[in-house]
């Protein structure tokens, strides 16, 4: 197949090369991800850009040494630009049909158990100079921390009106954490929240949009998957039940691997109790959490995200209550 018919020089599709397309959702750079059909084609396939300037190359990298490895359905990789100029790169996907995204317990738990397969590859195989699309934990713990004209912790709560007893928790807790917040490092899809999984025809779970892949915390594809909040779209508070039962099924698989983890600097990577697996990622979590809702205080208070306040309340809202249900989780460490 002749794929560079369909695409101009400037990384778009050629209308004139089309017999239809359709968007499918506007990445990060606001360029459109569509599904088209070619004249002479009989089946629809996938256009996307490069929606992140800064992932140039990476999801290539990660197709052609790191998936061939993995027992895990992907759309599979059928062309790309043969340059690498940001602004005009562009790759054609296969089509996997009308997509289901969801974040019922069945999807979550399934998710759970497909993480494992890379976090068991060797980290020192991804590029060190792969990065993610947010700090690590300890940048982002020691911002936490941080006071400075307006970004402090203790004025946000305090302005959200958190009841003075979670407020003296969180500071608590933020003081006993011990050293080695991020636990084991291992490979991370990097971007890994319900929008880039999708429930198949035939019940399979389809894993997409691999350009984030690094090196992170054990924690981050699954704070991803259950806790990080977007003001780009909504989605249901889990229930602090269904947080711990998928956290289990993510432990039981590992050990399913012959893998312990690493939960603190001194582990020797034995651990398989779920509840101290738990305890680890809620404090995770919570770090997290609280680094939000400070970029959201920033974001509403900024005159050039007007258009975005109701979505930022509702992401407002959603981690208020995350960070809620994760300080009870933690209430006996306190």
């Amino acid at each position: 197949m002749q794929w560079k018919r369909y695409v101009r020089e400037d990384g778009t599709l050629d209308e004139e090369q089309l017999a239809g397309r359709e968007v499918l959702y506007i990445g990060r750079n606001g360029k459109a991800v569509e599904r088209f059909v070619g004249i002479g084609m009989n089946v629809s396939v996938i256009f996307k850009p490069l929606t992140n300037l800064d992932t140039i190359g990476r999801e290539i990298w990660v197709y052609e040494q790191l998936l061939p490895s993995l027992a895990v359905r992907y759309p599979h990789l059928l062309a790309y630009a043969e340059h690498r100029d940001p602004d005009r790169f562009w790759a054609i996907y296969e089509d996997l049909g009308t997509l289901r995204h969801s974040w019922d317990s069945g999807i979550l738990l399934q998710a759970a158990q497909q993480i494992p397969s890379w976090h068991a590859l060797p980290p020192e195989q991804i590029p060190a100079s792969f990065e993610g699309h947010s700090p690590q934990v300890n940048e982002v713990l020691r911002q936490v921390t941080e006071v400075r004209p307006g970004w402090s912790l203790k004025n946000t709560l305090t302005g959200l009106s958190w009841p003075i007893e979670r407020i003296r928790s969180v500071f608590s807790l933020l003081q006993s954490f011990p050293s080695g917040l991020e636990g084991e490092t291992v490979v991370s899809h990097g971007d890994f929240h319900p929008m880039n999984l999708a429930l198949l025809a035939d019940g399979e779970l389809a894993v997409m949009d691999w350009e984030y892949v690094h090196r992170n915390s054990v924690f981050w594809d699954l704070y991803n998957l259950l806790d990080i909040t977007s003001p780009r779209y909504r989605k249901p508070v889990i229930a602090p039940s269904l947080r711990s039962e998928v956290l289990a099924a993510y432990v039981q698989r590992r050990k399913q691997l012959g893998l312990g983890f690493i939960l603190f600097e001194d582990d020797q990577g034995n651990s398989s109790d779920p509840a101290q697996f738990q305890n680890a990622y809620c404090r995770y979590a919570l770090v997290y959490s609280l680094w939000i809702l400070l970029l959201i205080e920033k974001d509403l208070a900024n005159e050039q995200a007007k258009e975005e306040t109701d979505a930022l309340k509702e992401q407002r809202r959603e981690t208020v209550q995350i960070c809620f249900d994760l300080l009870d989780a933690l209430a006996p460490l306190t």
